[in-house]
């Protein structure tokens, strides 16, 4: 019974031993990895005189880098929106006869995002491609 008690403390003291050292001991920190470079896909809309966009509907492959470019063709100045990606894309004013570039990633699949001019609707974007992440079921 004795050498039980005597392994019990001993087990114990190398127990706090090993924790005291384990709270000062540091691991080395792992670099983060790069985040993946986006392929890209080029989105040319105009706003026509008539206060639509060509072309109406359009679509881009999910997790691209979009760069777009707004054209105003139109007779007044002209605010856009992409439904659903509001919070990442909005066109606050494209004056006429001027260019607005800008881009997004559309990480977003569904076929169904809303061109918003002014306020209406006047067009679509479909972002093709799985919800899923690759190599998941």
């Amino acid at each position: 019974m004795r050498r039980y008690l005597v392994l019990l403390v001993i087990a114990v003291a190398l127990g706090a031993v090993a924790l005291a050292v384990g709270r000062n001991l540091r691991l080395s920190s792992r670099p983060e990895p790069a985040p993946a470079a986006h392929e890209e896909a080029a989105l040319d809309l105009t706003i026509t005189a008539d206060h639509r966009i060509t072309p109406a509907v359009a679509s881009v492959p999910k997790d691209h880098l979009v760069r777009l470019s707004v054209t105003n063709g139109g007779t007044r100045p002209a605010a856009l929106t992409l439904m659903g990606y509001q919070d990442r894309f909005s066109v606050t004013q494209v004056t006429p006869g001027s260019v607005w570039r800008g881009e997004f990633v559309a990480d977003r699949p569904g076929d169904d995002f809303a061109w918003m001019l002014d306020g209406a609707p006047v067009g679509r974007l479909a972002v093709t491609g799985s919800h899923l992440v690759e190599g998941h079921r």
